[in-house]
């Protein structure tokens, strides 16, 4: 089902290349917080969590780093639902990062996710260089979301956890909000679809 492109994937398109530490950083913090912190040390490559562990808020860490802690967390045996849960609480803990001033406006009498789509492609930039987002408008409250060429895509802790963070932004705007995934066709694509009321 096609509807109306509210944004369009950024022209070129690259491939993911690196991720804020921040993000990282912020997902760690949430596995901490449900006491999973010693499963993921030992199921993560020492390399990467060394790399992880030494770098700084707001550096960028390269894909092949980010990817071995998001497929560490897929070794975890995490269901979606959790990873969903976990990346509502690095939202919580990096919104400042992915929005900035965003998050006032969102606050402001009037304001709906329709005021927020026209800017996902900037807040993924924040957190994600490289790869791209799409947003269409497929009825008065539902969008379908369309991400593309983000190798982080290949881990299912990854995907169940972006849907996560994807329904803390709306609920800063909504009463309630229900995503749900849907395949694209290839382990770099997603689309999630987007309901709220």
């Amino acid at each position: 089902m096609r509807g109306d492109v509210v944004l369009r994937f950024p022209e070129p398109i690259p491939a993911l290349r690196h991720v804020r530490s921040t993000l990282i950083h912020g997902g760690i913090a949430s596995l901490r917080a449900a006491g999973m912190y010693d499963a993921y040390v030992a199921v993560v490559p020492a390399e990467a969590r060394v790399e992880i562990e030494t770098s700084f808020a707001g550096m960028w860490i390269p894909i092949e780093t980010a990817l071995a802690h998001y497929l560490a967390c897929d070794a975890m045996g995490l269901s979606a639902e959790s990873a969903a849960r976990l990346g509502r609480g690095t939202f919580e803990r990096t919104k400042g990062l992915l929005l900035g001033t965003a998050i006032g406006l969102a606050r402001t009498a009037g304001v709906t996710p329709w005021s927020f789509l026209p800017h996902l492609q900037r807040f993924w930039v924040r957190g994600l260089d490289g790869g791209g987002v799409q947003a269409i408008r497929v009825g008065p409250k539902e969008a379908r979301l369309e991400v593309v060429a983000c190798t982080l895509l290949r881990s299912q802790y990854f995907r169940g956890a972006l849907r996560g963070l994807v329904a803390s932004l709306f609920e800063l705007v909504s009463q309630k909000v229900y995503v749900h995934e849907e395949a694209l066709g290839a382990e770099t694509t997603l689309a999630l679809r987007v309901q709220w009321v």
